[in-house]
């Protein structure tokens, strides 16, 4: 508990260092789906605009655009906020949707990490700035990032479950999105983990999308496909270690096997709270999404951070400190 009181503390010093970005906080014209970028604001005023388009409204991608409109409106920018709904192609064309539409400033969640690079030389061209958030994208040109650590998640999430389960026995994991940096990055964590313990097999992973929904159905097919055999669950968020876990208690086998995930939603800690749910890995999401702000507001002010990635630092979350994040973020 001490630890994660030490983080939120470090949260609030780490916006405070970026105050100096603040450009007024005259309210926002924000506009969403396929909406086009405003102009000026009160007093004829020209505003920045900020076009940024993320992956899929998880629960967790929703409390990270709270964290963007929040910090746009509160610096004076103007956002147009895309939903590319998991679609690499469509995310690509409302990159070129927002290019046309000459925003100041491009923030960008991607859908797959190889799948977006072009969007980074097609912003070079057009002389707007990129910012990656929450997501990494492959490519070696510089560009400015905040986000997770997501090795550190996979090697949180997967020595819970091998701790838990005495460092043998058999486990299974439900990936994101394959070709995401967040499924690369901590299937990578999961195997530095894995590499330790010869004697803890993987029966299978499998991407379940983000989406509490196929893990549901996938983690009911593994229960009938190795009937009996798998003793832990390893999810790559919360919203597919929910599904994961109804799927368990609909075989009322729940206490047997332990299941962890990454992003404490307010629905993944009151899960655990109620002793439903083991553990997952705090990343503070609306945190992600100011900082990715505020990145994108230097730039425009000619001050850029000092390092192109801003990585968040990762922690475990069980029933000892639930309470914390309950208390605090999700009062």
């Amino acid at each position: 508990m001490k630890k994660l009181l030490t983080l939120l503390l470090t949260t609030i010093v780490i916006c405070a260092s970026f105050a100096g970005c603040s450009t007024g906080t005259a309210t926002q014209t924000q506009s969403s789906g396929s909406g086009s970028a405003s102009d000026s604001a009160a007093g004829g005023e020209a505003r920045p605009v900020i076009g940024c388009t993320v992956y899929y409204m998880t629960e967790f991608v929703t409390l990270m655009t709270e964290g963007i409109k929040s910090e746009a409106e509160e610096l004076g920018a103007d956002l147009v906020l895309l939903d590319a709904n998991n679609d690499a192609q469509k995310q690509i064309s409302q990159v070129e949707n927002l290019i046309a539409q000459k925003v100041d400033v491009m923030l960008i969640a991607a859908v797959d990490a190889d799948a977006i690079v072009p969007a980074v030389e097609m912003c070079e061209n057009a002389g707007i700035p990129l910012v990656g958030i929450n997501m990494l994208i492959n490519t070696d040109t510089d560009y400015y990032y905040s986000g997770p650590n997501d090795v550190q998640a996979g090697e949180l999430e997967m020595q819970y479950i091998v701790d838990a389960i005495g460092g043998k026995g058999n486990v299974v994991i439900l990936e994101g999105p394959i070709g995401t940096s967040a499924q690369l990055q901590r299937m990578e964590g999961n195997q530095n983990v894995l590499a330790k313990y010869p004697d803890v097999k993987v029966l299978a992973n499998q991407p379940a999308n983000w989406s509490r929904e196929e893990a549901l159905s996938l983690t009911e097919n593994w229960l009938q496909a190795f009937e009996g055999q798998i003793d832990g669950i390893v999810a790559h968020n919360d919203e597919m270690a929910l599904g994961a876990i109804q799927a368990l208690e609909a075989k009322g086998i729940k206490n047997d096997i332990p299941v962890s995930g990454v992003d404490a939603i307010k629905d993944g800690c009151q899960a655990i709270k109620d002793g439903r749910f083991e553990a997952t890995v705090f990343q503070d999401a609306e945190l992600e999404g100011r900082l990715g702000v505020q990145i994108c507001m230097q730039i425009l002010d000619g001050n850029p951070p000092a390092h192109h990635m801003n990585y968040i630092e990762m922690t475990l979350i069980t029933q000892e400190n639930v309470s914390e994040l309950l208390d605090t973020i999700y009062a």
